[in-house]
């Protein structure tokens, strides 16, 4: 296997093994021997082909996560960054009649619910 399969497949790991989303930062101090080019360059391919998603935190910052395909989006932890998938999703409808009120069609929606999961919230 190549050095940079190598790389690759241990990116791939550590952002499966995360619960919460990671920038490439951070996942550069989790790996030895990758370069912070690489994780970035990694990172980036994985959300453009769709087998990342991107999470944009409250300071700019883009961390990265790898969810099921399909529509869903995300419950973040405000506090210890642990992230939930929801698949639940009662917006669609509530989106086609504003956009259609407003004259558009084909409309995609995305959400990004934040607050306190249990366990941060039972340290408060």
């Amino acid at each position: 296997m190549s050095r940079r399969t190598e790389q690759r497949a241990a990116i791939l790991d550590a952002l499966r093994a995360s619960d919460r989303a990671v920038t490439a930062q951070e996942l550069h101090a989790e790996l030895d021997g990758v370069g912070l080019a690489t994780v970035y360059r990694n990172l980036q391919r994985l959300a453009d082909a769709g087998d990342a998603d991107t999470l944009r935190r409250d300071n700019g910052e883009v961390a990265f996560l790898i969810c099921g395909h399909g529509h869903h989006h995300h419950l973040t932890c405000r506090e210890c960054g642990r992230v939930e998938q929801v698949r639940d999703c009662r917006l669609d409808e509530w989106a086609r009649d504003v956009a259609a009120g407003h004259g558009f069609s084909q409309v995609e929606h995305r959400a990004e619910l934040v607050g306190l999961c249990a366990a941060c919230s039972s340290r408060k």
